[in-house]
């Protein structure tokens, strides 16, 4: 496979639908989101385990070598170790709830 990643549509600033000729990885349609930090060029990439529909919070695994992004999981982490945890080197499960 050589197409690169295109976005769903113009608007959707990162997020990504993965072809289905790769493996079901991401809950609702196979959708990633990148964020790409352009001055380092590092990443994050979120991967939804679930969508966040009917009031049910956002929940993800997250690749990340972003140093800034990897301190703000690790306050998550400590803020909410119930919800949030690191799985090892630069992955982490993080749900956003309030």
């Amino acid at each position: 496979m050589s197409e690169q990643l295109k976005p769903n549509t113009p608007m959707n600033n990162g997020i990504c639908k993965l072809s289905f000729d790769f493996p079901i990885i991401s809950n609702g349609g196979n959708d990633i989101w990148i964020c790409q930090n352009k001055t380092e060029g590092t990443k994050a990439i979120k991967f939804w385990i679930s969508r966040g529909f009917f009031e049910s919070p956002q929940t993800y695994f997250i690749f990340t070598n972003d140093n800034e992004t990897q301190k703000q999981y690790e306050e998550q982490i400590k803020a909410k170790p119930d919800y949030n945890w690191k799985l090892e080197k630069n992955w982490y499960r993080i749900m956003e709830r309030d």
